[in-house]
């Protein structure tokens, strides 16, 4: 099943959430771009600022058979809050990801998702530019394994992958089928079920394009152990970002947040 193009940004807002305010000095666009980071290489990363978050100009899906294109990221590194962009342009394959540039979390994970108390994140995005044939997703992508020190996208350890989309342009669909609907933060998320090289897959896609989130991220681990008989795993990483399939894009973060809440 494929999703029709989303055209309309919405926003989403909960209760009980601090943002990061922005600073009282403001710093100008020529002072930005002295102060920033371009990555082009297939896995560069820079750390941002606080420490909270590795940017990666992953581009792990560079050399299926068929596809060809380039993608360079830039990392404010003047910012406290975790500010991003990504700029890419890919063709061919056109039912394969071609990247992930995204920000993951440095601290907090390990813990099992009973510890887990909440998970209040920020994300303000948009498209600088995208062209009439973008097909692309924007997302959370949240990693479970049976072990503490398990890794993301790992065969050998990871045992879970569960995505959040905020946008599925140009028709873009997650692993597997749809299996259900599900009422989260008081939009109706379709919900897919799929397998990927040694995990399941889980993905929640949004009912329209929201490019300023604000919310808890636990409800949806909540729902799939009601609901899916999730196990009591370990959350060992946590990525925001955008898969694009073809097309050409900017994609620019101006705000990021995430934090794990855990009893232990």
């Amino acid at each position: 099943m494929l999703l029709s193009s989303i055209a309309t940004p919405i926003s989403v807002l909960s209760a009980g959430l601090l943002c990061l305010q922005a600073s009282a000095s403001p710093i100008s666009l020529a002072e930005r771009a002295a102060n920033s980071k371009t990555l082009s290489g297939q896995w560069d990363t820079q750390l941002s600022k606080n420490g909270n978050f590795v940017i990666e100009n992953n581009q792990w899906g560079l050399h299926t058979t068929g596809a060809s294109g380039s993608q360079t990221t830039t990392v404010d590194t003047t910012s406290n809050d975790c500010v991003w962009s990504t700029t890419y342009q890919f063709s061919g394959a056109p039912y394969s990801v071609k990247s992930y540039t995204n920000a993951a979390r440095t601290s907090g994970l390990g813990k099992k998702l009973s510890a887990i108390t909440s998970i209040p994140t920020h994300w303000t995005w948009t498209y600088t530019h995208a062209s009439s044939d973008l097909v692309a997703d924007v997302s959370w992508d949240l990693w479970l394994s049976p072990s503490a020190t398990g890794k993301g996208a790992d065969p050998s350890s990871s045992s879970f992958e569960i995505m959040v989309w905020l946008s599925a342009r140009g028709g873009a669909s997650p692993a597997g089928q749809q299996i259900a609907t599900a009422h989260i933060h008081g939009m109706m998320w379709k919900v897919y079920a799929g397998e990927v090289s040694t995990w399941k897959v889980y993905s929640f896609v949004a009912p329209q394009e929201v490019q300023d989130y604000r919310g808890n991220l636990l409800p949806f681990f909540t729902y799939l152990k009601q609901a899916q008989g999730l196990p009591d795993h370990y959350f060992v990483q946590a990525q925001a970002g955008t898969e694009p399939f073809v097309g050409s894009a900017t994609l620019q973060t101006t705000s990021y947040e995430m934090n794990v809440h855990s009893s232990q």
